[in-house]
């Protein structure tokens, strides 16, 4: 058995890329083909890498790898991820970071941007923030049915 960190440590090991280098967007437990598998993505060196890692055996069972296009000087996320969290929950009215529900650092056009969804008070909000400015860039909002 493997835990979430020995996880990365064998997908970080797989690639050669240093800990330090590597700014995790996302890691979470999942079922694939009825097996628990930890999902790992993370940025590094102007790439993007996805990993999927057998919890029972720590396998690697999927690898991908995407370089990046990154242009002009605007090409690091200098915003935290807990600014732009606050930026979006400031605008909903009674919102806190447990209705974040789904939150992630993603790239368009060699540009790094937030993305998230909060559901709240019966409204799912989803949204887009420029990590380098930190201002909301697209908002849409949509009533959930029960």
């Amino acid at each position: 058995m493997v835990d979430e960190g020995k996880a990365l440590e064998i997908a970080l090991a797989h690639t050669g890329v240093k800990a330090a280098d590597a700014t995790v967007t996302r890691s979470r437990l999942d079922y694939e083909d009825g097996r628990q598998v930890y999902k790992i993505e993370w940025y590094a060196n102007g790439a993007k890498y996805d990993y999927e890692i057998v919890v029972a055996t720590g396998e690697i069972v999927n690898s991908s790898y995407e370089a990046k296009t990154v242009v002009g000087t605007g090409n690091s996320a200098t915003v935290s991820e807990a600014a732009a969290q606050q930026t979006a929950l400031a605008l909903v009215s009674g919102g806190s970071e447990k209705d974040i529900y789904e939150w992630k650092l993603d790239y368009n056009d060699g540009r790094p941007e937030y993305e998230g969804k909060i559901i709240y008070g019966g409204t799912e909000y989803e949204f887009t923030i420029d990590a380098t400015t930190g201002s909301v860039t697209e908002w849409d909002t949509e009533a959930v049915h029960n």
